[in-house]
């Protein structure tokens, strides 16, 4: 009898195999007093347990180098920040000398407390920090008892090509060692899909199920999986039905990614000849070799909030060797670098981010641009880094969640002192910089007479934009399924953006995760867009669809449907646009 189970989906894709599970013993943090005078003693041993933790993380990420590549080398170093992070040492020796307690006590504290704080923030991103926390904690702990951390899964067969995981939850360090063995596919009982162990996973295309709840206790070892990493489904003890289905979707995959390289070399060109640029969007160097290898023609958002996510905010020379590096890493092609997006998807421990706990929608609140423009200094010093740039390479900067002119007009002015600045220490930098907006907001897609007029191109954050005009968290599995991109309200606002800024003559794109998902594609260039910038790993499945798109069609099928000529199709938007390719007798023929 086949038993499904569900979860988050995380990664996508289809993995069949034999499950195998890692059970962990729970870890026993014992709770003791000390007297006053051996305080120093017990903080002296906190420390050494910090360096060691550290010591260990610094080889892990050194080993998994080359097998999982740097992106989960600088997740691994995100954990060795939280280790160096005062807050967590001053706090954990306060607990000592406060409460006379033991180390490995003193450390839950801290995490109940860091947890409690995080739990209050109305965001998933922010509160799946609290993974990452309770890893690094529980490490600590384990070095304090004496319990070594151990090499990743020492107990995990080397080879795990037809086995699917099946774990309580696991460290980014543990899935890039799996990654090396080569594992089909992991299910896990807990996890957010916005962990860095979730993002990892994505990076390195592994199939991923996180939240699929006593998956340890309903499933047998060597018991036979199936799991559809696109709906979050794993099904153990499959029907034959079921199982052959699966195989022939596996199949299937494999073929569609080995046809997209057939399109890797081709120009970026519709049927009736109409050039469209590819851009990707990039944090790390992975992103943008992976996007050169890809086609793209550049970087269309260069994401600096990683940056910031380190402890402390980066000195100005930081940032600007950090951009300079992402230059080198695209041969010097264009780059559209975002000022700080910090706020409401993402936090920063540097700046006050009590304003933000307290907002009870932060969403709506202190962020982006809004939260630049307070700390004037931080934004400042980001704004000479990225002209400082922009010296040594083809740099626009680009500034997020604009409501208004009046803001951008703010933002002039501190360039012009950041120019200022540079002059009189005699520094370099690109004095036609061009600055661009996002369009994020309603109300700067209403309000684009005015507010384009003071930018020099504009780019559609339509993550955003779908989930403020649509008032509908995309995140919350609530009311996720109201998060509709097809949505006539949606799309008649996307359609006077597009209006108005061929009317003003400025040229836009979207960045969006709508510009990567090829459903879309067909949406996106019948509203008469010629720029996207996407994942890199999603760029040649975008190309596919230009390249087998009649753009002047998708146009003309696009207006049937909003005019309402096209009600009686009772199909979806994106699926009349892919009829329409097939309809019109020129192409029929």
């Amino acid at each position: 009898m086949t038993l499904a189970l569900s979860g988050h989906p995380v990664v996508r894709g289809i993995a069949v195999g034999q499950a195998h599970i890692i059970r962990r013993n729970e870890l026993d943090i014992g709770e003791y007093r000390i007297k006053a005078g051996q305080a120093d003693r017990e903080i002296q041993r906190l420390m050494t347990a910090l360096e060691s933790a550290r010591d260990y993380l610094d080889g892990l990420a050194s080993r998994i180098r080359e097998s999982a590549g740097g992106a989960a080398e600088e997740i691994i170093h995100t954990h060795i920040a939280m280790l160096s992070d005062d807050s967590l040492s001053e706090s954990a020796s306060m607990h000592i000398r406060d409460e006379l307690c033991n180390a490995e006590w003193a450390l839950q504290l801290y995490l109940e407390d860091l947890l409690s704080q995080l739990n209050r923030i109305n965001d998933p991103y922010i509160r799946s920090r609290g993974e990452d926390a309770i890893q690094v904690v529980q490490m600590v702990q384990e070095i304090l008892g004496e319990q070594q951390p151990l090499e990743p899964l020492a107990g995990v067969p080397d080879r795990l090509g037809k086995t699917l995981v099946i774990a309580t939850e696991l460290t980014p360090g543990e899935l890039a060692a799996l990654h090396e063995r080569g594992v089909a596919g992991v299910v896990t009982e807990h996890g957010s899909p916005h962990s860095h162990t979730a993002i990892l996973a994505r990076n390195l295309g592994v199939p991923t199920v996180m939240g699929a709840h006593r998956a340890q206790t309903l499933v047998q070892e060597g018991e036979a999986l199936v799991l559809d990493g696109h709906y979050g489904i794993v099904f153990a003890s499959p029907e034959e039905s079921i199982h052959k289905h699966y195989l022939r979707k596996q199949a299937e995959s494999h073929r569609f990614i080995q046809s997209l390289e057939s399109v890797r070399e081709q120009p970026s060109r519709s049927l009736d000849e109409v050039d469209i640029s590819l851009m990707a969007n990039a944090e790390r160097t992975e992103d943008m070799t992976l996007a050169m290898k890809s086609g793209a023609l550049g970087i269309g958002l260069f994401r600096t909030e990683f940056m910031f996510l380190k402890g402390r905010p980066p000195d100005e020379d930081t940032q600007y060797r950090q951009l300079l590096a992402a230059l080198d890493a695209t041969d010097h092609a264009p780059m559209v670098v975002r000022t700080l997006d910090l706020g409401a998807d993402k936090g920063a421990d540097l700046l006050d981010f009590q304003s933000l706990r307290s907002n009870p929608n932060p969403a709506l609140g202190l962020r982006a641009v809004r939260l630049c423009l307070r700390e004037l200094e931080v934004f400042k010093t980001q704004l000479r880094a990225i002209l400082r740039a922009s010296a040594h390479g083809p740099i626009s900067c680009l500034i997020p969640m604009l409501t208004s002119a009046s803001e951008v007009i703010t933002v002039r002015k501190l360039l012009a002192e950041a120019q200022e600045e540079l002059q009189l220490r005699g520094q370099a930098f690109n004095a036609e910089m061009p600055l661009g907006g996002m369009i994020e907001v309603p109300a700067a897609a209403l309000a684009l007479d005015s507010l384009a007029q003071e930018l020099d191109f504009l780019s559609i954050g339509t993550n955003d934009l779908i989930q403020y005009a649509l008032a509908t968290d995309r995140v919350d599995e609530q009311v996720a399924h109201l998060y509709d991109p097809q949505h006539p309200g949606v799309v008649n606002l996307l359609l006077q953006i597009f209006s108005a800024t061929r009317t003003l003559s400025k040229p836009v794109s979207v960045c969006g995760e709508l510009a990567g998902d090829r459903r879309f594609t067909r949406l996106l260039l019948g509203l008469g867009l010629t720029e996207f910038s996407m994942s890199p790993r999603n760029l040649l499945q975008v190309k596919q669809v230009i390249c087998e798109t009649d753009v002047s069609l998708a146009r003309t099928s696009l207006q049937q449907w909003v005019s309402g000529a096209a009600l009686e199709a009772e199909v979806s938007l994106v699926h009349y646009l892919d009829q329409g390719q097939s309809r019109h007798p020129s192409r029929a023929n």
